[in-house]
């Protein structure tokens, strides 16, 4: 005779499932709010438009940001971290029950992408400790070196094409399912062609613009996935009843 779970058990089952959506919508927030603070704690620097320039710029934006600035820069890099792949991975899940593949693909490709970010942090941490000690050009060459290096470019390849493909699939998923509001899932989408424009741009106040322009569209993309995350029902199957069982 199959057995079934009982009240105990499907009441404990049900607490698990509740506990799950709501660390899941609690990530998928606090990703791009935990980014926010670690990308608006550094300014933007010039220094990527001085040519000849003998200090990396990140050198010199450490120093721009002082002590606070810092602080509060690795706080929300360190946050991000972990927030990013989980949020990511979160978003991907609403999708699973009615769009399996499209779900599975984004969420692989939102852990292989966010994963490196935590690598990639070093370079900052790298610029802050030779701005603390003092710059000198060999400590200047050190950061460089270490930026370019086939290890840390690796990472940073895996990362740019891991994060902006899974975040237009994820924005296509959610907004064909009708998960979240189409203008939210199309506010997301452009996270990505806009992170494209704003690294290779130099002009201060257009980085300016588009840096907060990134992040107001991640959390309005970010915001309706979290409240779908805690409403969904969907994304556990509900345990037959031990009265059911009984009469089977």
């Amino acid at each position: 005779m199959k057995q079934y779970p009982s009240h105990s058990e499907q009441a404990a089952a049900s607490s698990a499932f509740t506990f799950q959506r709501w660390s899941l919508a609690a990530c998928i927030i606090l990703a791009p709010l935990s980014l926010a603070l670690y990308i608006l704690a550094w300014p933007e620097n010039p220094a990527p438009v001085i040519v000849n320039n003998t200090m990396a710029a990140p050198i010199q934006t450490s120093i721009m940001a002082g002590t606070i600035g810092n602080t509060l820069h690795f706080i929300g890099g360190i946050a991000a971290s972990f927030f990013l792949p989980l949020g990511y991975l979160g978003m991907s899940l609403l999708g699973m029950r009615r769009s399996p593949w499209l779900a599975t693909i984004s969420a692989a490709l939102s852990l292989i992408g966010w994963i490196p970010w935590s690598g990639l942090i070093g370079i900052d941490a790298l610029a802050s400790d030779i701005a603390v000690t003092g710059s000198t050009p060999q400590l200047a060459e050190i950061w460089n070196h270490f930026n370019g290096d086939p290890t840390m470019a690796t990472y940073l390849l895996i990362y740019v094409v891991g994060h902006l493909v899974s975040t237009v699939l994820i924005a296509i998923m959610l907004g064909r399912l009708h998960i979240i509001p189409v203008w939210a899932a199309w506010a997301f989408a452009l996270t990505s062609p806009l992170t494209m424009i704003y690294f290779p741009f130099r002009i201060l106040t257009v980085r300016y613009i588009l840096r907060y322009a990134i992040l107001v569209f991640f959390l309005i993309g970010a915001a309706p996935a979290a409240l779908a995350m805690l409403k969904n029902k969907d994304l556990a199957q509900t345990a037959p009843s031990s009265a059911e069982g009984l009469t089977q």
